[in-house]
């Protein structure tokens, strides 16, 4: 019972950290995929990933480049479950800690974001502190939500009160605006298609007895209490995406021009 309560109560960056949930940045795998060839990742690159959750980007880009990277967030169970899912791979520190604080062991060449920056209190003070990561240059990594049309009040209402946080209500050029001192290098928008109940009720089912085996949880009731909180995530997201796109972004730092725009968007 003791263990049912903690779940129901958990915050939700805990909860992730807790069922292990692989938290994947808007686009998921594609997003990936798009930020290693557009931004030139190699073995020589030092990634590091702000609100790195269980880890999946930073992870992921390692794996295929072999190169080091950092990870850092605030929930100890979020990071703890980073940490167990890359047991082997050498390359990679994980931090608990404030994002705002973070001082990266070495200098990055590569700052993944995915679609946290914009829920940071104080954007453009993340933003001066991302800046501090590199040396004279180096790339943001971005894969930002931002809406094409006024979400209902009652499922933004919602989904507050099920993730803890309230959705990017912002268009595409507030959005933009946050990265408007950098060099765009790249940039692919995209629409979401939500996904089927069948779809949602599959990814909750494979977490939840992953989440089941790590935690060496064998309680049908303690089970079910965490697949329906995963299922609640997943259906409150599930129902945003008409209201929703979001762009790959790689932005380059240039320290030199940094503040000044030479070339044209487009």
């Amino acid at each position: 019972m003791h263990m049912v309560k903690d779940i129901k109560s958990m915050s939700y960056t805990d909860f992730v950290g807790f069922v292990n949930q692989t938290n994947v940045p808007p686009g998921s795998f594609d997003t990936i995929t798009r930020w290693l060839v557009n931004s030139f990742v190699d073995v020589n690159s030092h990634i590091v990933e702000i609100a790195c959750t269980t880890g999946f980007s930073v992870s992921e880009i390692s794996k295929i480049a072999h190169c080091t990277g950092e990870g850092v967030d605030i929930s100890t169970l979020s990071v703890t479950s980073a940490i167990q899912n890359n047991l082997n791979n050498k390359n990679l520190v994980f931090h608990v800690q404030d994002a705002t604080q973070f001082k990266p062991h070495k200098k990055a060449t590569h700052v993944v974001v995915g679609a946290a920056l914009g829920f940071f209190p104080d954007p453009q003070k993340m933003i001066n502190q991302l800046i501090s990561f590199f040396d004279n240059e180096g790339y943001i990594l971005a894969s930002p939500f931002y809406v094409n049309g006024q979400i209902p009040q009652q499922l933004l209402q919602e989904a507050e009160q099920v993730l803890g946080i309230t959705p990017t209500q912002i268009s595409y050029k507030q959005v933009m605006n946050l990265y408007k001192d950098f060099q765009i290098t790249y940039e692919n928008r995209s629409h979401i298609v939500q996904e089927t109940d069948e779809e949602i009720s599959h990814y909750c089912k494979s977490t939840i007895e992953r989440a089941a085996e790590l935690r060496s949880i064998r309680d049908e009731n303690t089970l079910k209490i965490m697949y329906d909180r995963l299922y609640q995530i997943r259906d409150v997201t599930n129902r945003l995406r008409p209201f929703q796109e979001y762009s790959v972004l790689i932005l380059r730092y240039k320290k030199n021009e940094f503040g000044k725009r030479f070339v044209e968007l487009f």
